[in-house]
């Protein structure tokens, strides 16, 4: 699905989205000001850090709601 179509999803369902192509970065979208929190795998040292979409990840259609 395309990232609007995951966001409204995880949102709705309190939940992260990532993309089949990059699995180990997930991103919980809020409505809070502060920044999105984004989650590396658990075993990966970065979680929490940034990550800094391309477009072609905003435009990707392969996001999905994590389970």
């Amino acid at each position: 699905m395309n990232i609007i179509e995951a966001t409204k999803k995880a949102v709705d369902e309190n939940k992260a989205i990532y993309r089949k192509t990059i699995p180990h970065i997930k991103f919980v979208p809020t409505n809070s000001k502060n920044v999105a929190f984004i989650v590396f795998s658990d075993n990966d040292d970065r979680a929490g850090g940034m990550w800094n979409p391309m477009a072609k990840d905003i435009l990707s259609d392969d996001w999905e709601v994590l389970n």
